[in-house]
């Protein structure tokens, strides 16, 4: 698990900027104000001159006075307020404007009385330095001239932040790990393009802002030609893009709005499906697996529980079927079957030909033409029922009559075998994915190291639990969440297995620790999503040496914080409020947008194929390890990474050219 040590050298990018002036990108400087600033100096010269006013006896060679120290802070402070840098020319600031603008930024900064009534004595110090040099026969006239700094709400907004720090933008640019000269550019008055947003993300995360609280404030820019060698913004995921516009235009059917007559006929339908020993004739693979609710990492509609046991297949099937509904009973115009809303409710609707083959035409036009997972699942549903010796409805006749009159013509046997070829054609087309679970993260996997950024955001997280207070919660919640992203790295189980993984002081849960320190993880065949797929042997596998400190602090310091309102609660990744925590891997997806701007954030799944995929290109035709890392059959890895091994065959090809060649 080589990749959990740390990586060092991690170059900052650096990004051109565009500006909200009409000013050219080279050179470009603020020039000194108009009226009474007639200092023809910069700020650079001005502390030159105060530090030889106030302390000219002091040898070069010693240590920076406190007091000077305090007092540059301030500078910084106020100049970062004024958008200016040490660079720029002094102004009215010192001058006609000083009780002004210090009463301004007085307001603008969060501190202390007793620091507010510091920093406006620094500021007169500086003031009287200004005005014994005005009033001095030292002119210097500027080379260049230029443009005001910007005043949009962005510019305001960045030099308020920075204001209230006491470290110069320099300090504070270097620590966000941002772009120096990029970020006293834009306090000039620059305004950062596209290419700028991850610099600028991070330094939203150095000030302690919200997410794209300064991004969403950057003012329109103009167009400017791009370094092909500049990193760009993570490219837009098309499964996304559709999944918000189909929202705009959602037709599933709610659950509130299900009939009293199709409860009842899905609660029939539900025990045919669970029984042990079912009346009618049923699949071997017919059988949906009913699990303790415990055991169920997400909430399940009540239509999928049977006591204190829950099922997902029916869970996810009741959904099917609700879409399906909701095509039943949208208008005709809107490319539904524009039936009443209550003669849509039977499951008689999927032994019906035309509306099984309206509804697969449905589900592609709002694919965009792709025929994709979601047609072939509906395709599943529809075979399942309508074969000849095993379909629900095939072996049920009377179920015919719950359709409206004017579809009750005809054979039921026959209406079965046509909507049984019809699924059966549709499904040999799938071949698509409207989700490309690669595309989130293939940002990642351009890069020579993928996990680099995730653990720099581990880092981030560490860094802000250092800087949340002693003993909060807060402190726990990013500690949670560091431990977390390390774990998915080295163990990438599936979100169910991080939901429900247990811990406990009798070291009897998932998570446990042998008596030589070693901490590991263990769960049950069936704790796994696909039996059938994952292999059939308990997983019971070490975590790195290198997270047995990390998860001995957590759970011994910063997880008691988290469930002290639900001390019964085992979860190890509990919810902010100690609950079973089932939204973690939409957390996730938000904590990699956040931490890891090269994407546009991914959840738990996706980490399984960054990890496999990045072992794989630097273990070429080891898939034994990757089954072994994944729980999965190694034929199931070998399919799903089939595209990595064309990847090593052209490798070993080229290696045999170049044999031949010399």
């Amino acid at each position: 698990m080589g990749f959990l040590k740390g990586f060092k050298g991690l170059e900052n990018l650096r990004y051109r900027v565009t500006y909200s002036h009409n000013v050219t990108q080279g050179g470009w400087q603020q020039g000194p104000e108009p009226s009474d600033a007639n200092m023809n100096l910069t700020v650079k010269e001005l502390i030159e001159h105060h530090k030889n006013r106030l302390f000219e006896n002091i040898p070069a060679s010693t240590p920076m006075p406190q007091a000077l120290k305090n007092q540059l802070s301030t500078l910084h402070s106020f100049l970062a307020f004024q958008g200016k840098t040490v660079e720029s020319w002094v102004g009215t600031e010192f001058s006609s404007a000083f009780q002004t603008q210090t009463e301004l930024y007085l307001e603008s900064i969060v501190v202390a009385s007793r620091t507010k009534s510091d920093r406006r004595s620094h500021l007169k110090l500086w003031k009287r330095t200004a005005e014994l040099l005005r009033l001095s026969k030292n002119p210097k006239t500027p080379t260049k001239a230029g443009s005001i700094p910007g005043d949009t709400e962005f510019h305001r907004a960045l030099r308020q932040a920075i204001a209230s720090r006491a470290e110069s933008p320099t300090e504070i640019a270097r620590k966000a790990g941002a772009d120096v000269q990029a970020v006293r550019r834009w306090l000039k008055g620059a305004v950062p393009n596209r290419r700028a947003f991850p610099s600028l993300r991070r330094l939203e995360r150095e000030l302690g802002l919200d997410n794209d609280s300064l991004r969403n404030l950057v003012p329109n820019q103009r167009s400017v030609e791009i370094s092909a060698n500049v990193q760009s913004l993570p490219p837009a995921i098309a499964y996304r893009s559709r999944q918000r516009k189909r929202s705009e235009e959602a037709y599933r059917m709610k659950e509130p709005e299900l009939s009293v007559s199709f409860s009842e006929q899905w609660r029939t339908f539900f025990d045919y499906k669970t029984t042990r020993f079912p009346k009618l004739k049923r699949s071997k693979k017919g059988v949906w697996r009913l699990l303790h609710k415990s055991k169920i990492a997400v909430k399940v509609s009540t239509f999928a529980t049977k006591g204190e046991f829950g099922c997902t297949s029916a869970d996810k099937i009741l959904m099917e079927i609700r879409c399906y509904f909701g095509y039943l009973i949208r208008p005709s115009a809107e490319g539904g079957f524009g039936i009443n809303v209550d003669e849509a409710q039977t499951l008689a609707w999927l032994a019906v030909p035309d509306a099984v083959n309206g509804y697969l035409e449905f589900l592609t036009q709002r694919s965009d033409g792709i025929i994709h997972g979601g047609h072939g699942s509906f395709c599943s549903l529809v075979k399942s029922l309508t074969h000849p010796q095993s379909g629900y409805l095939a072996l049920q006749p009377s179920m015919q009559s719950t359709l409206p009159e004017r579809f009750i013509e005809g054979d039921w046997s026959e209406a079965c075998e046509t909507s049984l070829k019809i699924a059966g054609e549709w499904k040999q087309q799938v071949g698509d994915k409207s989700r490309n679970p690669y595309e989130p993260i293939q940002p990642l996997l351009n890069l020579s190291e993928p996990l680099a950024p995730i653990i720099r955001a581990v880092r981030d997280l560490d860094r802000s639990a250092a800087a949340a207070p002693n003993g909060s919660v807060t402190e726990a919640l990013h500690k949670r969440d560091a431990l977390l992203l390390s774990m998915l790295m080295a163990n990438p189980l599936r979100r169910r297995n991080y939901i429900q993984m247990t811990w406990n002081n009798s070291n009897t849960g998932n998570l446990y620790r042998r008596e030589d320190g070693q901490w590991r993880l263990r769960f049950d065949r069936n704790d796994f999503k696909n039996v059938t797929r994952s292999r059939k042997t308990p997983y019971d596998a070490p975590l790195p040496t290198a997270l047995c400190e990390r998860i001995d602090s957590y759970v011994t310091e910063y997880r008691p914080r988290l469930v002290q309102e639900n001390p019964e609660n085992s979860q190890v990744f509990p919810s902010r409020f100690g609950e079973k925590w089932e939204g973690l891997s939409r957390h996730v997806e938000k904590l990699t947008k956040k931490l890891v701007p090269e994407t546009l954030g991914f959840g738990t799944h996706a980490f399984r194929h960054l990890v496999a995929t990045d072992y794989l290109r630097k273990n070429p035709g080891d898939y034994l390890t990757v089954a072994l890392l994944l729980h999965d059959k190694l034929e199931t890895v070998l399919a799903e990474y089939a595209h990595l091994r064309q990847d090593d065959s052209f490798g070993r090809y080229e290696q045999h050219l170049a044999a031949i060649q010399k």
